[in-house]
């Protein structure tokens, strides 16, 4: 089309037309929310009026005139020409589909799927039908153009997909097309994942809303067009976006690095300030020749996985696993060697054995039992850096089992534990993070433990957003956490859990941290032989001037005075 297609929306409910207008970015589409109607007797009015709408969205049940009665009202005005028209209802009723289609309508559309990703392929559809009545000048068609796309999609797929050693027929046939548009000089691949969790809390989650992976993907393009970085982008899958791209015109890598960096520390910066999207890159190191892209993508996916561990909004090169005794390359669970495998099998049966003892002690009336023993799994957690993060998740679901055969002895349900918790394996492979994923548990054993002993449930007054946060603090109030980090963790704004956290808790969040760090301190100082340095810097204050100033200001005494009165 050589113009905006000017469309009408006829229903009789405001809040669907509302919708209808910001559900689509029409003019993306080529097209243009030109009028509205309440019913088909005003939709008829105005159709008789002017010729040149092109396209129209119909409810099929309206008051005066419903829309299979429009249509049939329509039928003798010859002289104007029939907008192509898509029917919507409330009802799947298929008699009044069957009138509408005999009636001219090309489409039709249940309201309870009304949403982009079942409107645009039908809008699409429309829009087909009116390009055969006006072809589009110096352009290939609609169809030509998606059977491009659709064939680059398969190329980039095969790349990835199959490995040049093992199956080298296919692979050269993929990266003959992809060196003929890209070229085969400073090769690299980034691989991009996308937080499920960026968009809000875990029941606000909306990536499969078709207007935020195009403005992702377009965005992308956008900045990678700026930097002058040849591309192409396929999307593997809802968080997963994978860039092949080649930097011929550079000769040095450290010009590249900085270049690539800037690219993809701007794609974070929009996609955060401009959809709360956040993002982890994997970069691969750079390449040159015919046979690299598959390698390439196996090193980037297995960087940007190291989100799991340090967290989002970053970017991962090779060194990033390298720095911690990985080698980045993706195989195994990321440790190289057979010593490396040795490591990995025998932290695995560790976490096993130390699944077994958590749920065992559990059944004691002492709590600090199972909670050292669950610190220890933290530890064993810590060595597992660099590992992909569905064999930590494997290594963890041992525990489950434990905890699921406990839960059954005792006659007690998962969702008893956690409100709508049906399914805790997929939640568990859901979580993000690692220190999501330790949260979670603790919060799930913490709660086993008070229902087995009779004490109230941890926690039962929060919101999970909440309860995550508290807990996540309960855990780690001794190291350097901050709203940032915790709000990043738990997937909400910053603004958002301090208010909701203030609301819930009854204090905001550093006068929560700072009464944990400042209890603790007093326990320590019962115990002879801790320095108030020491005691400092093991609550989290690096400072002791400081750690001096908030004991005091919530006790009333100085470390010191706080310590002299325990002799007395």
């Amino acid at each position: 089309m050589n113009r905006l297609l000017k469309m009408m929306i006829v229903d009789d409910e405001p809040l669907v037309r509302l919708a209808l207008q910001h559900m689509i970015d029409w003019p993306s589409m080529g097209i243009i929310v030109e009028v509205e109607a309440a019913d088909g007797a005003e939709a008829l009015d105005i159709l008789k009026q002017r010729g040149d709408i092109d396209l129209m969205l119909l409810d099929i049940e309206m008051p005066r005139l419903s829309g299979i009665e429009l249509l049939r009202a329509y039928t003798p005005v010859k002289e104007k020409r029939r907008p192509v028209t898509i029917m919507l209802s409330a009802y799947s009723d298929y008699s009044y589909v069957r009138e509408a289609f005999l009636l001219g309508a090309i489409d039709f559309i249940v309201k309870a799927d009304m949403d982009e990703e079942h409107l645009v392929p039908v809008i699409l559809k429309a829009v087909n039908e009116l390009s055969k009545e006006e072809p589009p000048l110096n352009s290939l068609p609609t169809s030509e153009i998606e059977d491009d796309n659709d064939a680059k999609s398969e190329i980039l797929r095969q790349l990835i997909t199959f490995d040049p050693n093992q199956q080298d027929e296919v692979a050269a046939v993929a990266t003959t097309g992809i060196h003929e548009w890209l070229g085969e000089v400073n090769q690299l691949v980034a691989v991009m994942t996308v937080s499920q969790g960026a968009l809000g809390s875990r029941q606000e989650r909306s990536l499969n809303d078709a207007k935020t992976q195009r403005f992702i993907t377009q965005s992308v393009q956008t900045v990678l067009d700026a930097m002058s970085i040849r591309h192409f982008i396929y999307r593997k899958s809802q968080t997963e976006y994978v860039l092949f791209c080649t930097l011929v015109q550079y000769r040095s890598e450290s010009v590249i690095r900085e270049k690539v960096q800037s690219a993809f520390t701007m794609m974070q910066t929009r996609l955060i300030q401009y959809v709360n999207v956040s993002i982890s890159i994997g970069v691969s190191e750079l390449a040159s020749g015919t046979k690299h892209w598959y390698r390439l993508h196996q090193q980037a996916a297995h960087l940007a996985a190291m989100s799991f561990y340090a967290g989002w909004n970053k970017v991962f090169y090779p060194e990033s696993c390298m720095d911690q005794g990985r080698s980045g390359s993706g195989s195994g669970s990321g440790a190289g060697g057979n010593a490396g495998q040795d490591h990995v099998r025998k932290l695995q049966l560790t976490l096993k054995a130390n699944g077994a003892a958590i749920t065992q002690l559990l059944e004691q009336d002492n709590s600090e039992l199972w909670g050292k023993e669950f610190e220890q799994m933290q530890l064993l957690l810590g060595q597992t850096w660099g590992w992909r993060p569905q064999d930590v998740q494997a290594a963890l679901e041992n525990l489950l089992w434990e905890l699921g055969g406990l839960l059954h002895r005792k006659g007690i349900r998962w969702d008893e534990l956690e409100e709508e918790l049906q399914h805790p394996f997929e939640y568990m492979r859901s979580l993000e993070t690692l220190e999501e994923t330790k949260s979670w548990l603790y919060r799930i054993c913490t709660n086993l433990y008070s229902w087995l002993h009779g004490k109230e449930k941890a926690d039962c007054s929060y919101s999970t957003v909440v309860a995550t946060a508290k807990q996540f603090l309960d855990l780690h109030y001794m190291e350097d956490v901050n709203l940032a980090l915790i709000s990043e963790m738990v997937g909400v704004s910053e603004s958002y859990l301090s208010k909701q956290f203030t609301k819930e808790v009854g204090s905001n969040f550093i006068q929560y941290l700072t009464h944990l760090r400042i209890e603790e301190s007093k326990r320590l100082m019962k115990k002879k032989g801790f320095k108030i340095t020491d005691i400092a810097e093991s609550v989290g204050y690096l400072n002791v001037e400081h750690f001096s100033r908030m004991f005091k200001k919530t006790t009333g005494y100085s470390p010191k005075l706080y310590r002299e009165s325990l002799l007395k």
